[in-house]
């Protein structure tokens, strides 16, 4: 049985959207600048409707999605986020060039923590277990500190599983598979970095529609 809630229960049960996962951290005026997005705050309100237009919800599909691994550096800290306890969603990049990746540590909005985003350009829904290039954002929201690859070519990620998922009301895949980083990620203003450790994981897939 498809256990992945619908729209109706997930706007219920969680009113964080997308853009108030990226933008609760960021002040006016202040910019992120990523292999996948530069964003400012009015641009974003304006013309990024993919981010603002759906909410987030709890990583539970077919089977419990997760985010699991190591962080060292500026960032300490074993990740085991798992199912209800976290948000987890994939969509489409502009164009429809390749799948962004993203995971929230928390449900609760009052409860800041971790975002890991994962940018692929070249993968292609259906056709897994090829290794790609991959662009990888750790935003810590209690910090208000972005750690990115900035468009360096330091992270891969292998999409081991490629699942349709069926019964759901949308076009909906589960995506499974492990990210490696030849290198930290350095932070986008001051000093800092994070280099990730055998990081796996499973996230919800929706592509964009017209």
């Amino acid at each position: 049985m498809d256990k992945h809630p619908t729209e109706s229960e997930a706007t219920d049960t969680n009113p964080i959207t997308l853009l108030d996962q990226f933008f609760a951290v960021l002040c006016l005026g202040c910019v992120a600048a990523t292999g996948w997005f530069t964003f400012t705050l009015q641009p974003a309100l304006e013309n990024n409707n993919l981010l603002a237009s759906r909410q987030m919800s709890p990583c539970v599909m077919d089977q419990d999605g997760y985010l699991k691994g190591e962080l060292y550096g500026a960032i300490r800290k074993t990740l085991d986020w798992h199912g209800e306890s976290m948000l987890c969603d994939g969509m489409s990049r502009p164009a429809g060039q390749g799948i962004r990746l993203v995971f929230s540590e928390h449900v609760d909005p009052g409860n800041p923590g971790l975002v890991l985003v994962i940018g692929v350009a070249d993968a292609i829904l259906g056709a897994p277990g090829q290794e790609l290039e991959a662009n990888v954002t750790i935003i810590d929201q209690v910090s208000g500190k972005f750690y990115s690859t900035q468009e360096q070519p330091r992270c891969w990620t292998q999409l081991t599983t490629q699942l349709r998922l069926t019964g759901t009301i949308e076009e909906s895949w589960r995506l499974d598979g492990r990210l490696y980083c030849a290198g930290a990620l350095a932070a986008l203003t001051g000093p800092g970095s994070v280099t990730l450790n055998e990081i796996e994981y499973s996230s919800l897939m929706k592509p964009a529609t017209e």
